[in-house]
C-alpha cells in the first residue's frame, strides 16, 4: 500500500468525531472531521495494486488513530460492478454483476427519492473485514452518493466526473433524469475525452452548454485539463468545503468531503 496523500491537523475540541472511508479496488482513502463534516482533523490516500488482508491491516497499522472512538463511521463502497435498476428488477442486476458464489455478496440499497435501487457487488473477504474492524459503521456505494449530490435539474444536463489514479467514475444527468452512473479506466488525457464525447453522444449533450463539475485527482495545470477545456465550456471545480490546507487543491477530496457531509 503506497501513501499518495496524508493531513493532520488536530483534533475535535468537543471528542465527538466521525470517520469516513473511502474503498475501491485499488485505492482507499479516509477522513476523520466533527459531525457536520465542515472541519477536518486527519485525512490519509493510499493506493494499492489488489486488496487482501495484509494490505487491509496495514491500513490500521500506518493510521492508528482509525482505531479511536468515533460519534459515527461511515464507509463508502467505490467498485465498478454496480447498476441503478428499477424496484422489483433486482434480479437482472445480480445476473450483471455475479452472484454470491462467486466469492462476492450482491448488496441491494434503496437510493432515496428515486424509484430505483443500487445493486453492487462486494468481494465477502473485504465485507467481512470491515463488519469485524468497524462494527457501527453504515455502508453505502459511491454512485448512491453521487446522486444525491449532483444537479440534475439542468437543461442542458450535467456530467459529474471524479477522477483518481487510474480510473474515474461518471454521473450524467438531465432534466430531472439519472442517464449514467459509470467507472472507466483510463491512463491518457485522450482515453477521458473519449467517454465524455461518447456520452455527450449518446445523450445528445452539448459540449458547448453541459456543466462538467470535476473533483479528485486532477490538476488544473495539467494536460488533461487544457485537453478538457479544448471540447467544454462550462467547466467548474467542484471543491471540498472543508479546509485541506494550501498544500492539496481542495477538490482533490471532495468526494470524500461528500461522505463526511451525510454524517450530520
Amino acid at each position: 500500500m503506497k501513501q499518495l496523500f496524508h493531513i493532520k491537523q488536530g483534533s475535535s475540541v468537543s471528542g465527538q468525531q466521525s470517520l469516513s472511508i473511502r474503498l475501491g479496488e485499488r485505492h482507499v482513502c479516509f477522513a476523520i472531521s466533527n459531525k457536520a463534516g465542515s472541519e477536518l482533523f486527519e485525512l490519509g490516500y493510499c493506493s494499492t495494486g489488489s486488496w487482501n488482508e495484509k494490505e487491509l491491516s496495514g491500513l490500521l497499522a500506518n493510521y492508528p488513530s482509525l482505531g479511536n472512538s468515533f460519534y459515527e463511521c461511515q464507509v463508502v463502497y467505490d467498485f465498478p460492478q454496480a447498476m441503478f435498476t428499477p424496484t422489483g428488477k433486482e434480479d437482472v442486476a445480480v445476473l450483471v454483476n455475479g452472484n454470491e458464489n462467486a466469492g462476492s455478496n450482491i448488496i441491494t440499497e434503496q437510493v432515496p427519492g428515486w424509484q430505483f435501487n443500487n445493486i453492487y457487488a462486494v468481494r465477502k473477504d473485504i465485507q467481512h473485514w470491515f463488519t469485524q474492524k468497524f462494527p457501527t459503521a453504515k455502508f453505502r456505494h459511491q454512485y448512491s452518493l453521487g446522486v444525491k449530490m449532483m444537479d440534475i435539474t439542468g437543461e442542458a444536463g450535467s456530467l459529474m466526473v471524479d477522477f483518481r489514479k487510474d480510473d474515474l467514475t461518471v454521473m450524467a444527468a438531465k432534466k430531472g433524469k439519472l442517464l449514467l452512473a459509470q467507472t472507466f479506466p483510463y491512463s491518457t488525457p485522450d482515453d477521458v475525452l473519449y467517454y465524455l464525447l461518447k456520452i455527450c453522444q449518446r445523450f445528445d449533450l452539448s459540449q458547448q452548454a453541459v456543466e462538467l463539475s470535476l473533483s479528485g485527482l486532477i490538476d488544473r495545470q495539467s494536460s488533461l485539463y487544457r485537453e478538457l477545456y479544448q471540447y467544454f465550456i462550462q467547466i467548474r471545480f467542484r471543491d471540498a468545503e472543508w479546509n485541506t490546507g494550501k498544500e492539496y487543491p481542495a477538490h482533490f477530496f471532495t468526494s470524500l468531503n461528500d461522505l463526511a457531509k451525510c454524517a450530520s
